[in-house]
Parts: C-alpha cells; sequence; structure tokens
C-alpha cells in the first residue's frame, strides 16, 4: 500500500508550505556574531508594564520569551506578590545570570507595603531591582504609544542611568 495516498491533502499543502517557509529563512550560522542590540525587556508576567517601559527607554519587547544570546536583558515585573513571584519564577528557571536587572513597575502610588518591600529585598538578593517611578498617565494609554514625555525627566533621567550602569555588567 502506497503511504502518499492516504495524507490529506491538508497535511500535503502545510508540508509544502513549511518547507517554503523554512528554506526562507536566513541562515544565520554564517555570521559571526549578532550586531549589538538595545535592551530587551521581558516581561515576567502579563501586566507588567514591559511594553510600555520598551517604549519609553527605547528598548525592544519581548513578551514573555528570552531574547537571543548576546542582548542585554531587563525582567519587567509590578510590584505586587503576584509580580514578584513571577519575577522569581522566571529567575529560578532561567538563573539569576539571564537577567541584567529587573524593573520593578509600582502595582500603586506610594509607599509599597511592608510585605512587598520585604519580597522585593528578597529577589534584589538574586538580581539588581531598578525601580520606575508611578506614572498614572500610563494607565489611560496604550503601552505601544507609551514615551519618554510620559515620564517626568527627572525620574526618567535616574531609570536610564541605572540601566547604563548595568547594561553589560553580567554579560
Amino acid at each position: 500500500m502506497n503511504m502518499t495516498e492516504n495524507v490529506s491533502p491538508w497535511v500535503a499543502a502545510a508540508q509544502s508550505i513549511a518547507a517554503d517557509v523554512q528554506s526562507s529563512v536566513p541562515d544565520d550560522t554564517d555570521s559571526p556574531e549578532a550586531p549589538a542590540q538595545g535592551i530587551g525587556f521581558v516581561a515576567a508576567h502579563g501586566g507588567a508594564g514591559a511594553t510600555a517601559w520598551a517604549a519609553i527607554l527605547d528598548g525592544a519587547d519581548h513578551g514573555q520569551v528570552m531574547p537571543h544570546v548576546g542582548v542585554s536583558v531587563v525582567l519587567v515585573a509590578r510590584a505586587s506578590l503576584h509580580g514578584i513571584e513571577a519575577a522569581k519564577a522566571a529567575v529560578a528557571a532561567h538563573g539569576q545570570h539571564a537577567f541584567d536587572a529587573v524593573l520593578i513597575v509600582p502595582a500603586v502610588p506610594g509607599r509599597a507595603p511592608r510585605m512587598i518591600q520585604n519580597e522585593l529585598k528578597v529577589l534584589a538578593g538574586a538580581v539588581p531591582l531598578i525601580p520606575v517611578p508611578w506614572v498614572s498617565g500610563l494607565l489611560i494609554k496604550r503601552s505601544g504609544l507609551a514615551d519618554f514625555t510620559d515620564v517626568p525627566a527627572k525620574d526618567l533621567a535616574r531609570v536610564r542611568a541605572a540601566l547604563s550602569t548595568i547594561k553589560g555588567e553580567t554579560k
């Protein structure tokens, strides 16, 4: 019995398309090294703020997917129990050297509760933390449309300075 007779035409079509797509993917094994890139922002959890802060800080938003080796990676998490636990889980899964820092996005304006502060100290024992300011305007703006003008200049300068000191230290 011939095996090609029992193959669904849908499967055959998908296999031929997959072969075409695979052959059109550039072969990057020939290139010695990927070009230097900016900072890649990875969300520890949904709603962390990675898209907005990547736009504000001119970085690349990688969602919850780790970028290629050679890219400085900043994990983004909310300053909430859920956010901190997600950040701890990401650090445990990928190793503490996979991330240059964790950008801590406030969950509410003002000072975080003591329990959150204590959990952040635990996380800081593994990866440097960079707190960002509460920016209420980001709540009413599409994340991809956020830019540096949404953040007070003094706060933005502090976050950029912190990122510049960690960028490349552990990679």
